[in-house]
Protein backbone atom coordinates (compact mmCIF):
# COMPACT_ATOMS: atom_id res chain seq x y z
CA UNK A 1 0.00 0.00 0.00
CA UNK A 2 1.08 3.61 -0.98
CA UNK A 3 2.42 5.98 1.88
CA UNK A 4 4.64 8.95 2.44
CA UNK A 5 7.87 8.46 3.72
CA UNK A 6 8.60 8.28 7.35
CA UNK A 7 12.72 9.34 6.17
CA UNK A 8 11.63 13.53 8.19
CA UNK A 9 9.52 11.91 10.17
CA UNK A 10 9.60 14.30 13.80
CA UNK A 11 9.67 12.15 16.96
CA UNK A 12 5.94 12.71 17.81
CA UNK A 13 5.46 10.61 14.74
CA UNK A 14 7.48 7.58 15.02
CA UNK A 15 6.25 4.29 16.51
CA UNK A 16 5.33 4.88 19.98
CA UNK A 17 6.26 1.84 22.82
CA UNK A 18 4.96 2.09 26.21
CA UNK A 19 7.61 3.00 29.06
CA UNK A 20 7.81 -0.11 30.87
CA UNK A 21 8.45 -1.99 27.33
CA UNK A 22 12.09 -2.32 26.64
CA UNK A 23 13.03 -3.54 23.24
CA UNK A 24 16.96 -3.54 23.17
CA UNK A 25 19.06 -4.35 19.76
CA UNK A 26 22.22 -5.57 21.48
CA UNK A 27 25.61 -3.61 19.62
CA UNK A 28 29.35 -5.66 19.50
CA UNK A 29 32.04 -4.17 17.37
CA UNK A 30 35.51 -5.41 16.92
CA UNK A 31 37.74 -3.25 14.98
CA UNK A 32 39.87 -4.02 11.90
CA UNK A 33 43.09 -4.60 13.76
CA UNK A 34 41.57 -7.44 15.99
CA UNK A 35 39.09 -9.14 13.89
CA UNK A 36 39.19 -12.57 13.73
CA UNK A 37 42.04 -12.28 17.09
CA UNK A 38 41.34 -13.58 20.32
CA UNK A 39 40.34 -11.77 24.15
CA UNK A 40 38.39 -9.55 26.12
CA UNK A 41 37.10 -7.37 23.28
CA UNK A 42 36.29 -10.61 20.96
CA UNK A 43 32.54 -10.67 19.50
CA UNK A 44 32.57 -13.86 21.11
CA UNK A 45 33.12 -12.15 24.51
CA UNK A 46 31.12 -8.87 24.01
CA UNK A 47 27.94 -11.30 23.13
CA UNK A 48 28.71 -13.39 26.35
CA UNK A 49 28.53 -9.76 28.79
CA UNK A 50 25.83 -8.58 27.02
CA UNK A 51 23.53 -12.16 27.61
CA UNK A 52 24.66 -12.52 30.89
CA UNK A 53 23.25 -8.42 31.46
CA UNK A 54 19.89 -9.83 29.37
CA UNK A 55 19.00 -12.80 32.01
CA UNK A 56 19.51 -10.98 34.71
CA UNK A 57 17.55 -8.22 33.74
CA UNK A 58 14.27 -10.10 32.47
CA UNK A 59 12.22 -6.79 31.62
CA UNK A 60 14.69 -6.57 28.64
CA UNK A 61 13.48 -7.83 25.31
CA UNK A 62 15.38 -8.79 22.74
CA UNK A 63 15.31 -7.73 19.20
CA UNK A 64 17.68 -8.09 17.47
CA UNK A 65 22.38 -8.48 18.27
CA UNK A 66 23.70 -5.88 15.71
CA UNK A 67 27.51 -7.10 14.65
CA UNK A 68 29.87 -4.95 12.63
CA UNK A 69 33.15 -7.12 12.72
CA UNK A 70 36.11 -6.06 11.29
CA UNK A 71 34.90 -2.00 11.57
CA UNK A 72 36.68 0.84 13.31
CA UNK A 73 35.46 2.95 16.07
CA UNK A 74 37.08 5.90 14.75
CA UNK A 75 34.00 6.74 12.43
CA UNK A 76 30.17 5.45 12.14
CA UNK A 77 30.67 4.27 8.55
CA UNK A 78 29.50 1.04 9.89
CA UNK A 79 26.58 -1.28 8.24
CA UNK A 80 24.85 -2.64 11.43
CA UNK A 81 25.47 0.04 13.32
CA UNK A 82 23.39 2.08 10.31
CA UNK A 83 20.89 -0.70 10.52
CA UNK A 84 19.79 -0.44 14.36
CA UNK A 85 19.52 3.45 14.37
CA UNK A 86 17.05 2.81 11.21
CA UNK A 87 15.45 0.05 13.68
CA UNK A 88 15.54 2.82 16.31
CA UNK A 89 13.91 5.42 14.08
CA UNK A 90 11.32 2.93 12.79
CA UNK A 91 10.41 1.95 17.00
CA UNK A 92 11.28 -1.51 16.47
CA UNK A 93 13.67 -0.78 19.49
CA UNK A 94 14.09 1.64 21.64
CA UNK A 95 17.46 0.71 23.76
CA UNK A 96 20.53 0.33 22.72
CA UNK A 97 23.51 -1.81 25.17
CA UNK A 98 27.08 -2.38 24.28
CA UNK A 99 29.82 -4.31 26.46
CA UNK A 100 31.69 -0.33 26.80
CA UNK A 101 31.94 2.97 25.40
CA UNK A 102 34.53 2.16 23.27
CA UNK A 103 31.79 -0.56 21.43
CA UNK A 104 30.26 1.86 20.57
CA UNK A 105 32.57 4.39 19.02
CA UNK A 106 36.15 6.19 19.97
CA UNK A 107 35.54 9.42 18.48
CA UNK A 108 34.77 11.65 20.41
CA UNK A 109 33.01 14.22 19.07
CA UNK A 110 30.73 11.77 16.94
CA UNK A 111 30.14 9.38 20.17
CA UNK A 112 28.95 12.67 22.36
CA UNK A 113 26.50 13.62 19.33
CA UNK A 114 24.85 10.03 19.75
CA UNK A 115 24.80 9.87 23.70
CA UNK A 116 23.65 13.69 23.93
CA UNK A 117 21.39 14.45 20.82
CA UNK A 118 20.48 11.31 18.57
CA UNK A 119 19.93 9.02 21.26
CA UNK A 120 17.53 11.12 23.34
CA UNK A 121 15.63 12.19 20.07
CA UNK A 122 15.12 9.36 18.84
CA UNK A 123 13.74 8.40 23.06
CA UNK A 124 16.30 5.54 23.00
CA UNK A 125 18.10 4.52 26.14
CA UNK A 126 21.35 3.50 25.91
CA UNK A 127 23.23 1.28 28.87
CA UNK A 128 27.32 0.32 28.66
CA UNK A 129 27.46 -2.90 30.81
CA UNK A 130 31.13 -2.23 32.07
CA UNK A 131 30.61 1.57 32.74
CA UNK A 132 27.90 1.09 34.99
CA UNK A 133 26.13 3.33 32.86
CA UNK A 134 22.39 3.29 32.06
CA UNK A 135 21.11 7.03 30.40
CA UNK A 136 17.43 6.35 32.21
CA UNK A 137 19.15 7.08 35.26
CA UNK A 138 22.43 8.65 34.58
CA UNK A 139 23.01 11.52 37.07
CA UNK A 140 25.20 14.67 36.23
CA UNK A 141 28.33 13.43 37.72
CA UNK A 142 27.63 9.94 35.60
CA UNK A 143 27.55 12.32 32.69
CA UNK A 144 30.60 14.18 33.31
CA UNK A 145 32.26 10.83 33.97
CA UNK A 146 30.94 9.97 30.26
CA UNK A 147 32.59 13.01 28.52
CA UNK A 148 35.79 11.93 30.09
CA UNK A 149 35.68 8.48 29.36
CA UNK A 150 34.80 9.52 25.63
CA UNK A 151 38.01 12.04 25.12
CA UNK A 152 40.60 8.89 27.09
CA UNK A 153 39.15 6.77 24.48
CA UNK A 154 39.30 9.25 21.55
CA UNK A 155 43.37 10.12 22.90
CA UNK A 156 43.66 6.21 22.83
CA UNK A 157 42.27 5.63 19.15
CA UNK A 158 44.68 8.78 17.98
CA UNK A 159 47.59 7.36 19.64
CA UNK A 160 46.90 4.14 18.37
CA UNK A 161 46.03 5.11 14.83
CA UNK A 162 50.06 7.17 14.71
CA UNK A 163 51.61 4.22 16.68
CA UNK A 164 50.01 1.43 14.04
CA UNK A 165 50.40 4.17 10.44
CA UNK A 166 53.82 4.22 11.29
CA UNK A 167 54.39 0.96 12.07
CA UNK A 168 52.31 -0.67 9.19
CA UNK A 169 54.30 1.81 6.76
CA UNK A 170 57.76 0.32 7.41
CA UNK A 171 56.36 -2.79 7.45
CA UNK A 172 55.16 -2.69 3.72
CA UNK A 173 57.99 -0.39 2.71
CA UNK A 174 60.57 -3.74 4.34
CA UNK A 175 58.61 -6.36 2.06
CA UNK A 176 56.21 -7.91 4.79
CA UNK A 177 53.07 -8.67 4.29
CA UNK A 178 50.05 -7.12 6.59
CA UNK A 179 47.09 -8.10 5.16
CA UNK A 180 44.90 -10.28 7.74
CA UNK A 181 44.34 -12.88 5.56
CA UNK A 182 46.62 -14.42 2.52
CA UNK A 183 46.05 -13.97 -1.00
CA UNK A 184 44.43 -17.03 -2.94
CA UNK A 185 46.94 -19.32 -3.51
CA UNK A 186 49.27 -18.74 -0.50
CA UNK A 187 49.25 -19.64 3.09
CA UNK A 188 51.06 -17.22 6.28
CA UNK A 189 54.46 -18.58 7.22
CA UNK A 190 53.12 -20.40 10.32
CA UNK A 191 56.59 -19.09 12.06
CA UNK A 192 56.10 -15.70 10.66
CA UNK A 193 52.90 -14.41 9.61
CA UNK A 194 54.20 -11.27 7.48
CA UNK A 195 55.68 -13.87 5.14
CA UNK A 196 53.78 -15.45 2.29
CA UNK A 197 54.38 -19.60 1.39
CA UNK A 198 52.70 -21.53 -1.61
CA UNK A 199 49.41 -23.01 -0.98
CA UNK A 200 49.88 -26.14 -2.95
CA UNK A 201 46.34 -27.47 -2.74
CA UNK A 202 44.73 -24.02 -4.35
CA UNK A 203 47.98 -22.77 -6.50
CA UNK A 204 47.12 -25.28 -9.45
CA UNK A 205 44.12 -23.47 -9.46
CA UNK A 206 45.07 -20.30 -9.77
CA UNK A 207 47.45 -21.45 -12.68
CA UNK A 208 44.79 -22.57 -14.54
CA UNK A 209 42.51 -18.69 -13.86
CA UNK A 210 45.48 -17.69 -15.49
CA UNK A 211 45.90 -19.87 -18.27
CA UNK A 212 42.02 -18.96 -18.98
CA UNK A 213 42.68 -15.65 -19.52
CA UNK A 214 45.46 -16.09 -21.52
CA UNK A 215 43.28 -17.80 -23.95
CA UNK A 216 40.97 -14.65 -23.92
CA UNK A 217 37.87 -16.04 -22.22
CA UNK A 218 36.11 -13.18 -20.25
CA UNK A 219 36.02 -12.72 -16.88
CA UNK A 220 32.21 -13.71 -16.03
CA UNK A 221 33.34 -17.06 -18.45
CA UNK A 222 35.62 -18.09 -16.21
CA UNK A 223 34.07 -17.43 -13.13
CA UNK A 224 30.98 -19.83 -14.91
CA UNK A 225 33.86 -22.53 -15.17
CA UNK A 226 35.23 -22.02 -11.99
CA UNK A 227 31.90 -22.94 -10.34
CA UNK A 228 30.99 -25.83 -12.36
CA UNK A 229 34.27 -27.40 -11.59
CA UNK A 230 33.67 -27.13 -7.91
CA UNK A 231 36.81 -24.90 -7.32
CA UNK A 232 36.18 -22.76 -4.15
CA UNK A 233 35.94 -18.95 -4.44
CA UNK A 234 38.44 -17.15 -1.87
CA UNK A 235 35.32 -16.37 0.43
CA UNK A 236 34.03 -19.78 0.66
CA UNK A 237 37.91 -21.28 0.99
CA UNK A 238 37.74 -18.64 4.06
CA UNK A 239 34.87 -19.99 5.36
CA UNK A 240 35.92 -23.58 4.91
CA UNK A 241 39.10 -23.09 6.66
CA UNK A 242 36.80 -21.42 10.10
CA UNK A 243 38.06 -17.69 8.97
CA UNK A 244 34.53 -16.05 9.07
CA UNK A 245 34.17 -12.09 7.93
CA UNK A 246 32.03 -9.48 6.84
CA UNK A 247 31.97 -10.67 3.69
CA UNK A 248 31.98 -14.72 3.91
CA UNK A 249 28.43 -14.95 5.87
CA UNK A 250 27.48 -17.10 2.84
CA UNK A 251 29.70 -19.67 4.10
CA UNK A 252 29.94 -22.49 1.54
CA UNK A 253 27.36 -21.39 -0.96
CA UNK A 254 29.94 -18.28 -2.06
CA UNK A 255 30.40 -18.53 -5.80
CA UNK A 256 33.28 -16.52 -7.85
CA UNK A 257 32.27 -13.15 -8.44
CA UNK A 258 33.62 -11.15 -11.48
CA UNK A 259 35.25 -8.47 -8.72
CA UNK A 260 37.39 -10.59 -6.64
CA UNK A 261 38.31 -12.61 -10.27
CA UNK A 262 39.33 -9.27 -11.92
CA UNK A 263 41.75 -8.58 -8.70
CA UNK A 264 43.65 -11.78 -8.75
CA UNK A 265 44.37 -11.29 -12.44
CA UNK A 266 45.91 -8.19 -11.73
CA UNK A 267 47.96 -8.77 -8.70
CA UNK A 268 51.55 -9.12 -8.58
CA UNK A 269 51.33 -11.19 -5.42
CA UNK A 270 51.02 -13.97 -7.84
CA UNK A 271 54.69 -13.17 -9.59
CA UNK A 272 56.43 -13.08 -6.15
CA UNK A 273 56.33 -9.05 -5.24
CA UNK A 274 53.75 -7.05 -3.08
CA UNK A 275 51.89 -4.17 -3.42
CA UNK A 276 50.27 -2.86 -0.48
CA UNK A 277 48.93 0.62 0.67
CA UNK A 278 45.71 0.48 -1.47
CA UNK A 279 44.05 1.94 0.67
CA UNK A 280 44.52 3.99 3.59
CA UNK A 281 43.59 5.94 6.70
CA UNK A 282 45.07 7.90 9.49
CA UNK A 283 42.76 9.58 12.34
CA UNK A 284 45.94 11.50 14.05
CA UNK A 285 45.92 13.86 10.81
CA UNK A 286 42.16 13.63 10.35
CA UNK A 287 42.23 11.55 7.41
CA UNK A 288 39.35 9.30 6.95
CA UNK A 289 39.14 5.97 4.38
CA UNK A 290 40.06 6.14 0.77
CA UNK A 291 41.74 4.49 -1.67
CA UNK A 292 44.67 5.73 -2.42
CA UNK A 293 46.46 6.52 -6.06
CA UNK A 294 48.88 3.67 -7.61
CA UNK A 295 51.35 6.33 -7.18
CA UNK A 296 51.37 6.21 -3.56
CA UNK A 297 51.33 2.14 -3.45
CA UNK A 298 54.49 0.72 -1.65
CA UNK A 299 55.70 -2.00 -4.15
CA UNK A 300 58.61 -4.72 -2.74
CA UNK A 301 59.70 -6.94 -5.60
CA UNK A 302 60.79 -10.68 -4.95
CA UNK A 303 59.35 -11.02 -1.52
CA UNK A 304 58.08 -14.86 -1.46
CA UNK A 305 57.98 -17.52 -4.01
CA UNK A 306 56.31 -16.51 -6.79
CA UNK A 307 53.11 -19.32 -8.10
CA UNK A 308 52.82 -18.44 -12.28
CA UNK A 309 55.58 -17.41 -14.55
CA UNK A 310 56.15 -13.54 -15.75
CA UNK A 311 55.68 -15.24 -19.62
CA UNK A 312 52.16 -16.49 -18.30
CA UNK A 313 51.84 -13.06 -16.25
CA UNK A 314 52.79 -10.65 -19.16
CA UNK A 315 50.01 -12.85 -21.65
CA UNK A 316 47.13 -11.50 -18.67
CA UNK A 317 48.19 -8.14 -18.67
CA UNK A 318 48.20 -7.96 -22.53
CA UNK A 319 44.55 -9.19 -22.58
CA UNK A 320 43.22 -7.31 -19.89
CA UNK A 321 44.74 -4.19 -21.75
CA UNK A 322 43.05 -5.22 -24.93
CA UNK A 323 39.41 -5.76 -23.08
CA UNK A 324 39.32 -3.13 -20.74
CA UNK A 325 40.41 -0.89 -24.34
CA UNK A 326 37.79 -2.71 -26.08
CA UNK A 327 35.15 -1.96 -23.21
CA UNK A 328 36.21 2.02 -22.77
CA UNK A 329 35.60 2.11 -26.82
CA UNK A 330 32.61 0.64 -26.63
CA UNK A 331 31.00 3.04 -23.77
CA UNK A 332 32.94 5.91 -25.24
CA UNK A 333 31.22 5.15 -28.56
CA UNK A 334 27.83 5.90 -26.91
CA UNK A 335 28.40 8.40 -24.17
CA UNK A 336 26.90 10.91 -25.75
CA UNK A 337 23.51 9.35 -25.90
CA UNK A 338 20.88 10.54 -22.54
CA UNK A 339 21.85 7.95 -19.76
CA UNK A 340 18.25 6.34 -18.07
CA UNK A 341 18.17 6.77 -13.84
CA UNK A 342 17.53 3.66 -12.11
CA UNK A 343 13.93 4.60 -10.14
CA UNK A 344 14.55 1.32 -8.14
CA UNK A 345 18.02 1.29 -7.52
CA UNK A 346 18.02 -0.62 -3.84
CA UNK A 347 14.82 -1.70 -3.99
CA UNK A 348 14.53 -3.71 -7.20
CA UNK A 349 15.45 -7.36 -6.38
CA UNK A 350 15.55 -10.75 -7.19
CA UNK A 351 13.22 -13.00 -5.85
CA UNK A 352 15.08 -16.11 -5.74
CA UNK A 353 18.94 -15.20 -4.47
CA UNK A 354 17.84 -11.45 -3.31
CA UNK A 355 20.31 -9.42 -4.97
CA UNK A 356 19.70 -6.18 -6.52
CA UNK A 357 18.94 -6.27 -10.04
CA UNK A 358 21.58 -5.10 -12.05
CA UNK A 359 19.79 -2.40 -15.06
CA UNK A 360 22.02 -2.84 -18.19
CA UNK A 361 21.84 -1.36 -21.62
CA UNK A 362 22.00 -2.62 -24.91
CA UNK A 363 22.33 -0.58 -28.30
CA UNK A 364 20.92 -1.12 -31.76
CA UNK A 365 22.01 -1.31 -34.98
CA UNK A 366 22.71 2.59 -36.04
CA UNK A 367 20.23 3.69 -38.39
CA UNK A 368 21.04 5.16 -42.44
CA UNK A 369 20.71 8.74 -39.86
CA UNK A 370 23.10 7.40 -37.60
CA UNK A 371 20.58 7.14 -34.58
CA UNK A 372 21.19 4.34 -32.39
CA UNK A 373 18.50 3.22 -30.43
CA UNK A 374 19.20 2.18 -26.31
CA UNK A 375 17.41 -0.30 -24.79
CA UNK A 376 16.95 -1.22 -20.72
CA UNK A 377 16.78 -4.62 -18.99
CA UNK A 378 16.81 -5.30 -15.36
CA UNK A 379 18.62 -8.64 -14.69
CA UNK A 380 19.91 -10.83 -11.93
CA UNK A 381 23.64 -10.00 -11.78
CA UNK A 382 23.93 -13.52 -9.92
CA UNK A 383 22.42 -15.14 -13.19
CA UNK A 384 24.67 -12.74 -15.32
CA UNK A 385 27.95 -14.21 -13.24
CA UNK A 386 27.40 -17.25 -13.15
CA UNK A 387 24.36 -18.59 -15.01
CA UNK A 388 20.90 -20.78 -14.39
CA UNK A 389 23.28 -22.40 -12.09
CA UNK A 390 23.71 -19.82 -9.32
CA UNK A 391 20.09 -18.17 -9.96
CA UNK A 392 16.77 -18.77 -12.50
CA UNK A 393 17.33 -16.52 -15.48
CA UNK A 394 15.15 -13.57 -15.26
CA UNK A 395 15.32 -10.03 -17.52
CA UNK A 396 12.08 -7.52 -18.06
CA UNK A 397 12.41 -4.48 -19.89
CA UNK A 398 12.51 -1.52 -18.16
CA UNK A 399 9.56 0.22 -20.03
CA UNK A 400 7.61 -2.56 -19.42
CA UNK A 401 8.69 -2.78 -15.39
CA UNK A 402 7.66 1.36 -15.35
CA UNK A 403 4.38 0.01 -17.11
CA UNK A 404 3.53 -2.75 -14.44
CA UNK A 405 5.27 -0.98 -11.31
CA UNK A 406 2.67 2.58 -12.51
CA UNK A 407 -0.45 0.52 -12.74
CA UNK A 408 0.49 -1.52 -9.19
CA UNK A 409 1.04 2.22 -7.71
CA UNK A 410 -2.32 3.90 -9.19
CA UNK A 411 -4.24 0.75 -7.76
CA UNK A 412 -2.73 0.99 -4.42
CA UNK A 413 -3.37 4.89 -4.39
CA UNK A 414 -7.25 4.09 -4.90
CA UNK A 415 -7.47 1.58 -2.47
CA UNK A 416 -5.92 4.09 -0.43
CA UNK A 417 -8.62 6.73 -1.38
CA UNK A 418 -11.41 4.74 -1.40
CA UNK A 419 -10.40 3.70 2.50
CA UNK A 420 -9.68 7.81 3.45
CA UNK A 421 -13.38 8.46 1.85
CA UNK A 422 -14.68 5.76 3.97
CA UNK A 423 -12.78 7.18 7.05
CA UNK A 424 -13.55 10.71 6.59
CA UNK A 425 -17.06 10.09 5.98
CA UNK A 426 -17.34 7.93 9.45
CA UNK A 427 -15.10 10.47 11.61
CA UNK A 428 -18.11 13.00 10.65
CA UNK A 429 -20.59 11.20 11.71
CA UNK A 430 -18.55 10.27 14.90
CA UNK A 431 -18.02 14.11 15.78
CA UNK A 432 -21.38 14.56 15.39
CA UNK A 433 -21.93 11.57 17.76
CA UNK A 434 -19.49 12.87 19.71
CA UNK A 435 -20.35 16.35 20.18
CA UNK A 436 -23.67 15.77 21.06
CA UNK A 437 -21.92 13.49 24.37
CA UNK A 438 -19.04 16.33 25.12
CA UNK A 439 -21.27 18.89 24.28
CA UNK A 440 -19.93 21.84 27.06
CA UNK A 441 -23.39 21.84 28.28
CA UNK A 442 -22.80 18.37 29.61
CA UNK A 443 -19.51 18.94 30.96
CA UNK A 444 -20.55 22.43 32.64
CA UNK A 445 -23.42 20.44 34.18
CA UNK A 446 -21.02 17.66 35.09
CA UNK A 447 -18.97 19.74 36.75
CA UNK A 448 -21.21 22.00 38.23
CA UNK A 449 -22.88 18.71 39.94
CA UNK A 450 -18.80 17.48 41.18
CA UNK A 451 -18.58 20.87 43.18
CA UNK A 452 -21.95 20.40 44.80
CA UNK A 453 -21.28 17.01 45.58
CA UNK A 454 -18.09 18.02 47.14
CA UNK A 455 -19.71 20.72 49.25
CA UNK A 456 -22.23 18.47 50.89
CA UNK A 457 -19.94 15.69 51.60
CA UNK A 458 -17.61 18.30 53.25
CA UNK A 459 -20.76 19.45 55.41
CA UNK A 460 -21.55 16.11 56.55
CA UNK A 461 -18.48 16.69 58.69
CA UNK A 462 -19.85 20.04 60.70
CA UNK A 463 -23.27 18.37 61.24
CA UNK A 464 -21.38 15.28 62.58
CA UNK A 465 -19.51 17.27 65.01
CA UNK A 466 -22.53 19.41 65.77
CA UNK A 467 -24.55 16.02 67.03
CA UNK A 468 -27.06 16.48 64.08
CA UNK A 469 -25.49 13.37 62.59
CA UNK A 470 -24.74 10.07 64.15
CA UNK A 471 -21.51 8.14 63.93
CA UNK A 472 -23.25 4.87 61.19
CA UNK A 473 -25.11 8.17 60.07
CA UNK A 474 -21.64 10.11 59.31
CA UNK A 475 -20.06 7.00 57.57
CA UNK A 476 -23.05 5.80 55.37
CA UNK A 477 -23.60 9.23 54.13
CA UNK A 478 -20.02 10.59 53.30
CA UNK A 479 -19.54 6.94 51.57
CA UNK A 480 -22.44 7.86 49.39
CA UNK A 481 -21.56 10.96 48.31
CA UNK A 482 -17.62 9.63 47.46
CA UNK A 483 -19.37 6.89 45.55
CA UNK A 484 -21.36 9.54 43.30
CA UNK A 485 -18.21 12.22 43.44
CA UNK A 486 -16.61 8.98 41.89
CA UNK A 487 -18.82 8.36 39.33
CA UNK A 488 -18.76 12.15 38.32
CA UNK A 489 -15.60 12.29 37.98
CA UNK A 490 -15.17 9.24 36.42
CA UNK A 491 -17.61 10.15 33.71
CA UNK A 492 -15.66 13.65 32.89
CA UNK A 493 -12.36 11.71 32.07
CA UNK A 494 -14.45 9.57 29.49
CA UNK A 495 -16.02 12.38 28.46
CA UNK A 496 -12.57 14.45 27.84
CA UNK A 497 -10.45 11.71 26.51
CA UNK A 498 -13.62 11.26 23.56
CA UNK A 499 -13.01 15.05 23.26
CA UNK A 500 -9.34 14.53 22.65
CA UNK A 501 -9.78 11.83 20.46
CA UNK A 502 -11.72 13.09 18.23
CA UNK A 503 -9.37 16.43 17.64
CA UNK A 504 -6.57 14.25 17.03
CA UNK A 505 -7.93 11.81 14.83
CA UNK A 506 -9.77 14.69 12.79
CA UNK A 507 -5.82 16.02 12.60
CA UNK A 508 -4.63 12.85 11.19
CA UNK A 509 -6.97 12.87 8.69
CA UNK A 510 -4.85 14.90 6.38
CA UNK A 511 -1.92 12.40 6.67
CA UNK A 512 -3.51 9.59 4.16
CA UNK A 513 -4.34 12.71 1.69
CA UNK A 514 -0.36 13.77 1.33
CA UNK A 515 0.88 10.80 -0.91
CA UNK A 516 -2.36 11.06 -3.12
CA UNK A 517 -2.19 14.69 -3.54
CA UNK A 518 1.32 14.39 -4.76
CA UNK A 519 1.44 11.23 -7.20
CA UNK A 520 -1.80 10.26 -8.45
CA UNK A 521 -1.51 11.77 -11.84
CA UNK A 522 1.54 10.71 -12.17
CA UNK A 523 2.51 9.36 -15.58
CA UNK A 524 5.81 8.01 -15.07
CA UNK A 525 7.69 6.11 -12.34
CA UNK A 526 10.07 8.81 -10.13
CA UNK A 527 12.80 7.87 -7.88
CA UNK A 528 11.08 10.10 -5.29
CA UNK A 529 7.54 8.29 -5.66
CA UNK A 530 9.67 5.12 -5.20
CA UNK A 531 11.04 5.96 -2.14
CA UNK A 532 7.53 7.26 -0.52
CA UNK A 533 5.71 3.95 -1.10
CA UNK A 534 7.71 1.36 -1.72
CA UNK A 535 10.03 -1.19 0.79
CA UNK A 536 11.14 -3.80 -1.77
CA UNK A 537 9.99 -5.02 -5.60
CA UNK A 538 11.02 -8.70 -6.38
CA UNK A 539 10.93 -9.88 -9.92
CA UNK A 540 10.22 -13.45 -10.41
CA UNK A 541 11.54 -16.05 -13.03
CA UNK A 542 8.03 -15.55 -15.08
CA UNK A 543 8.85 -11.86 -14.59
CA UNK A 544 5.79 -11.44 -11.80
CA UNK A 545 6.47 -8.44 -9.99
CA UNK A 546 5.48 -8.36 -6.45
CA UNK A 547 5.71 -5.21 -3.75
CA UNK A 548 6.07 -4.79 -0.38
CA UNK A 549 5.05 -1.28 0.33
CA UNK A 550 6.13 0.74 3.04
CA UNK A 551 4.23 0.77 6.21
CA UNK A 552 1.74 -2.23 5.32
CA UNK A 553 0.22 -2.31 8.97
CA UNK A 554 -1.37 1.41 8.59
CA UNK A 555 -3.87 -0.15 6.18
CA UNK A 556 -5.33 -2.31 8.87
CA UNK A 557 -5.33 0.77 11.10
CA UNK A 558 -7.64 2.70 8.86
CA UNK A 559 -9.81 -0.66 8.76
CA UNK A 560 -9.67 -1.19 12.35
CA UNK A 561 -10.66 2.67 13.08
CA UNK A 562 -13.78 2.14 10.37
CA UNK A 563 -14.75 -1.19 12.52
CA UNK A 564 -14.41 0.87 15.74
CA UNK A 565 -16.12 4.08 14.40
CA UNK A 566 -19.10 1.97 13.55
CA UNK A 567 -19.72 0.04 16.22
CA UNK A 568 -19.87 3.04 18.56
CA UNK A 569 -22.04 5.09 16.77
CA UNK A 570 -24.49 1.86 15.68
Amino acid sequence: MARTSRKNKTPAEVKTISADEVLAGLYVRLSVEDNGKEGTESIENQRATLNHYVVNHPYIHVVEVYEDNGYTGTDFERPAFNRMLQDARKGKINCIIVKDFSRLGRNYLDTGDYLEKVFPFLGIRFISISDNYDSSSATANEMLGVSLKNVINDMYARDISKKVCSAMKAKRVKGDYIGNYAPYGYIKDPTNKNKLLIDHEIAPIVIEIFELRAEGKGISAICRILDEKGYPSPGRLRYERGIITNNNQKGSSLPWNRRVLNDLLHNVVYIGHLEQGRSGQCLHKGIKFHWTDPSEWDFVANTHQPIISQELWDRVQRVNQAKSSAAKESHGKYSHLEKRENPYSGVLKCADCGRVLKLVSSYGKPTKSGEVKIYYTYKCPENIEHGDKGCPKKNIRADDLDAIILELFKKQMQIYADSQRLLKKLLAIERSYMSQRTSPTRIANIRTELSKQREMSAALYTDYKEGLLCKEEYVYAKKKYQQSIDQLEQELRELQIIKDNVVERSMGEKHWAKIIMEFSKAQTVTRSMVEAMVEEIFLNSDNDVSIKFNYANEFDEIMQECKRIEEVVA
